[in-house]
């Protein structure tokens, strides 16, 4: 799906901003999670006081929970969201600072940046708010080898939009995950069913990726 850019302007443009975040962790393990809990809160301010071109608030929450099950099964849950707000003398912004979602990260079965508002010709042009949920439960199989089942979905909006939970992107399926004891990253095997979709994106698709969802 080709991105279309009625947001960007010509010409040169800096960016400086400052980004207060908060961070609390429990998590037990960064690529085998059983147990804990991880919470951040960042809100980035870009502006022209800082020396920049644009101004911009643009916070944004993620919340992710790991619940043990049984001694080799566990729940993980992630909710994240955000907006981008310009203020003073910026009316728009340029497009890679509005949401696209899409990807191993995010909605698994879809390719990254392809959800989200579009135009007239399914050309992406970016939301100024998303909201994204994903839920993972986790089979240990023998050693480094996971098994899991998981459910995305997640939706960009633009200005023009209201948050309409309805409209969200979603996707389903089955993965396999694998810890490489030299590299110490996980490789993963996906294969998803793609149900709620736009019609430029495939019913099912099968993923090879590096590291985790969340």
């Amino acid at each position: 799906m080709p991105v279309f850019n009625p947001f960007l302007d010509e010409g040169r443009h800096t960016e400086s901003k400052i980004t207060p975040s908060f961070i609390y962790n429990t998590v037990n393990h960064p690529y085998q999670p059983r147990s804990g809990m991880k919470v951040s809160l960042s809100m980035p301010v870009a502006g022209s006081f800082l020396g920049g071109t644009f101004n911009y608030v643009k916070p944004e929450l993620e919340t992710i929970v790991y619940i043990p099950h049984t001694r080799k099964t566990a729940l993980g849950l992630r909710f994240n969201g955000g907006m981008v707000r310009p203020f003073g003398s910026t009316a728009k912004l340029p497009y890679y600072n509005r949401y696209f979602l899409g990807g191993e990260t995010q909605i698994r079965g879809v390719d990254i940046r392809t959800v989200g508002p579009t135009d007239s010709q399914n050309r992406a042009i970016g939301g100024d708010r998303f909201v994204l949920f994903n839920a993972e439960y986790y089979f240990d199989l023998f050693g480094p080898v996971r098994a899991l089942v998981f459910h995305d979905a997640g939706q960009a909006y633009s200005e023009r939009q209201r948050l309409d939970l309805t409209r969200m992107r979603t996707s389903s399926g089955v993965e396999l995950r694998m810890m490489m004891p030299m590299l110490n990253v996980p490789f993963r095997l996906i294969y998803a069913w793609n149900t709620y979709r736009d019609s430029f994106q495939k019913p099912r698709t099968f993923k090879f990726a590096v590291g985790t969802t969340f």
